[in-house]
């Protein structure tokens, strides 16, 4: 079994933000809400060729689930990830 994902801060950039509203409905604060300090999130690690080591994250948006990508960051306090994409499945 692999250690419970911890999110302290997810950092959105407004490319990303745009991007989630354009083309997938979302709105960033919806999904910073959905797993930033939030226990027991379900997700598996995932090495993508071009974009390397990330978490696919399932969260519940409105009732539906959504797979949140998070990027790790390098960062002294832990646990800070950087947000890819988001999109219901």
């Amino acid at each position: 079994m692999s250690e419970p994902l911890w999110v302290a801060r997810l950092i959105v950039s407004q490319a990303t933000r745009a991007k989630l509203s354009s083309q997938h409905n979302l709105d960033a604060d919806e999904v910073l809400d959905a797993v930033v300090c939030v226990t027991g999130l379900y997700y598996r690690w995932d090495d993508d060729p071009e974009r390397g080591w990330r978490a696919l994250v399932e969260a519940n948006i409105r009732g539906g689930t959504v797979v949140v990508v998070l990027y790790p960051v390098a960062d002294p306090s832990g646990d800070v990830y950087a947000l890819g994409s988001a999109y219901p499945t």
